[in-house]
């Protein structure tokens, strides 16, 4: 089976990239999205595009269903920027795989200068194995089987992720859910689900799938306010 079966029989339905609100605009408004590293002008990267410790400058790092909050809490930590103090989490179509080169870790693809990062798709099913040798815990019985067993394991996509492919949104709050829809119709991008769901953007979702639970996710509707 390909990458794209494998994850969709394990019931895996995204994966998931964040960044600074203040990036959002520009990525709805381009066809290319979100870009890898090494095509993003120096003066706009953001703290989550300066330190690429695993090497891969030509890729873009995604997590598996629910994003990787613990590299978010120290993104959010090393902002210094008081202005653009917010994030937002991009939920990415799963069927990008099908279409884009990809790689996987089964950790945080920075951990050990990348020396973990498989080029071979066909091993992703790895992922979700009860024992995983980069993470020292097993698998939780419970856990749901969409999760990978090291929450911080990563998909890379090569070069970018196209606009096409962001098929929603999940931000903390509603204050900044309503900047974020303002942004979205502002250029006509409404039609993106957007959610409030504060757990996702916090290590919480962790404990809450290794007992069987989805944190909640509240979609945004004000289209009727418009």
């Amino acid at each position: 089976m390909s990458a794209y079966d494998v994850l969709t029989a394990r019931g895996v339905t995204r994966l998931c990239h964040f960044t600074k609100l203040q990036s959002l605009t520009h990525i709805v408004t381009s066809e290319n999205g979100v870009l890898a590293s090494s095509s993003i002008r120096q003066d706009t990267k953001n703290v989550n595009d300066t330190a690429r410790y695993d090497g891969e400058l030509n890729f873009v790092c995604c997590s598996v269903q629910y994003p990787n909050s613990w590299f978010l809490k120290k993104a959010m930590q090393n902002n210094l920027d008081k202005i653009f103090k917010d994030w937002v989490v991009l939920y990415v179509d799963l069927s990008i795989l099908k279409y884009k080169n990809a790689k996987f870790c089964p950790c945080n693809a920075s951990k050990s200068s990348g020396a973990y990062i498989n080029g071979n798709m066909d091993n992703i099913d790895s992922i979700f194995a009860t024992s995983v040798s980069t993470f020292a815990y097993p698998r939780s019985p419970k856990m749901l089987s969409s999760c990978p067993t090291d929450g911080q394991a990563e998909i890379l996509i090569e070069d970018s992720i196209p606009r096409e492919y962001i098929n929603g949104l999940a931000v903390g709050n509603e204050d900044v859910a309503k900047r974020v829809y303002a942004i979205l119709t502002m250029y006509g991008m409404g039609h993106i689900p957007l959610y409030i769901a504060p757990d996702v953007l916090t290590t919480n979702w962790s404990n809450m799938i290794k007992n069987g639970r989805r944190p909640d996710e509240i979609q945004c509707d004000w289209s009727e306010e418009d």
